[in-house]
Formats: C-alpha cells, structure tokens, sequence
C-alpha cells in the first residue's frame, strides 16, 4: 500500500483529505507542521508527500521542503505542494525549493491522484 504523508496545519483540510485519499486506497500519515512533516518524513519514510506552505511554528513548507530534499534518506521522497497561495511566484519558490508539483486549493481529487501516481513511476 502507497505510505502518503500529509502536511497541513488545518485540521478540517487535513480530516477532509485523510478521508478522500484512504477512499483511494493510500495509507495516510498526517502532520500539522513543518517540523513534525520533516520528523515523519524521515522517521517513517513515506513514498509521497503532500505539502502546503505556509504553517505555524519555526519552518514553513518550503524550508520543510529544502530539509526534506538535503537529507539523505528525505531526498528522493516525491514531494506535491497543496497550497491556497497560487500565484507564479508562489509556484516558482515552491519547484525552486524542490517540490515536484504545485497544486492550488481546491484541488480535485482526480488532479491529485494523477499527480501522485505520475510522481510514484
């Protein structure tokens, strides 16, 4: 079963995609902040990771996504960006930190799924 490790500070956003992606049949992991996104990561070594940007505490998803990518078990992990901030320049520091692709909320689901079974080949 796929492992996908879902970043996302709110809680509903995060409940709502929980359930939409074990309906799809992943296994899901969530975390609620940079910094508990990179210790999951690298504790529990998910195949994919969903990541949204801006989050409380000390890192936000894009420093989240350059630890992810410096870390020698982290650097190969696939990682998506769901975020609300969609405009080019967001897109350009999401990829320029090293997501894969760049999602803006609401995504559907068929979006989503097809990204992560593109990321996962």
């Amino acid at each position: 079963m796929t492992k996908v490790l879902y970043v996302e500070d709110h809680e509903a956003q995060r409940d709502i995609m929980v359930q939409m992606l074990e309906l799809y049949g992943y296994e899901v992991d969530v975390a609620s902040s940079g910094e508990e996104g990179v210790k999951k990561a690298q504790e529990g070594h998910p195949d994919i990771v969903l990541m949204d940007i801006r989050m409380p505490g000390r890192i936000d998803g894009l420093v989240a996504i350059r630890q992810l990518r410096s870390g020698s078990d982290t650097a190969d992990i696939p990682i998506i960006v769901v975020s609300a901030w969609g405009s080019a320049k967001h897109k350009e520091r999401a990829m320029g930190a090293g997501a894969d692709a760049h999602f803006t909320k609401p995504v559907t689901m068929d979006e989503l799924i097809a990204a992560i079974n593109r990321h996962l080949k």
